[in-house]
């Protein structure tokens, strides 16, 4: 097999892989975008019942502020029937004072019951939107993901046919040329073979000495850079 036969084989070859490879890498991101779909719908959930308990938190606070409050209407109904009872002015003032006491404890506990509905009243108002986005989220998320699903299908069933097609087409080659573009290949980010441009290396870019330039252009050899070991070949004009 003539040199020049080789190269136009190692450049089919290269083209058929690069391709491969762009089916690959899109096949690789598919799982991740549709973990990434299930992730924001999850995180919408979990948003949603972190607000849940804190509603339960606060519902639980406003009773307990409730029955602090009954007990102190309580005090101030029994403090009052108490006053027409005693004849002692000092505890007459003690009591009084007791009420009023009583009654300044019952006013805050008045606003704090308020300040927690206004936070019940807010939680509920984010629970419910929260469910909304939810439920759109997760009828978009699920076509999202089924028609990433079919995308990935596809491309798996292209990249199967790339293989088989890869697998018979390098039946020309050599095995042991094979290996060394397999080699190179793997090192060199997929390209092992590259044109020469001008005076340069078409992978590396490094500046070719004279020799290698007519070596490759003499077609009796498969020639490497001295840089980045990849094959070289000459374009035709």
């Amino acid at each position: 097999m003539e040199i020049k036969e080789k190269i136009s084989l190692l450049t089919g070859l290269q083209g058929k892989d690069i391709n491969l490879d762009i089916l690959r890498s899109t096949a690789q991101a598919i799982p991740v975008k549709i973990e990434e779909e299930q992730a924001a719908l999850a995180k919408i959930k979990l948003d949603t019942e972190e607000k849940k308990k804190s509603l339960i938190k606060l519902q639980m606070a406003k009773k307990e502020k409730e029955l602090e409050l009954d007990g102190k209407e309580s005090q101030i109904r029994k403090h009052s029937a108490e006053l027409n009872a005693i004849k002692s002015n000092d505890t007459y003032r003690a009591l009084l004072a007791d009420i009023d006491n009583c009654k300044k404890e019952k006013n805050d506990l008045e606003n704090q019951i308020l300040d927690i509905m206004e936070g019940i009243e807010k939680e509920s108002t984010l629970i419910k939107e929260n469910e909304k986005i939810f439920k759109a989220s997760e009828a978009e998320s699920a076509a999202k993901i089924a028609v990433l699903q079919e995308e990935h299908k596809k491309i798996e069933s292209e990249i199967a046919v790339f293989e088989k097609e890869r697998t018979d087409y390098v039946a020309q080659l050599p095995g042991d040329l094979l290996s060394k573009y397999d080699f190179i290949r793997e090192s060199r980010q997929g390209f092992a073979v590259v044109p020469i441009e001008g005076e340069n290396c078409g992978g590396c870019q490094i500046v070719l000495r004279p020799q290698i330039i007519n070596d490759v252009c003499k077609n009796q050899d498969i020639i490497t850079c001295d840089s980045c070991s990849r094959i070289l070949y000459k374009k035709l004009p």
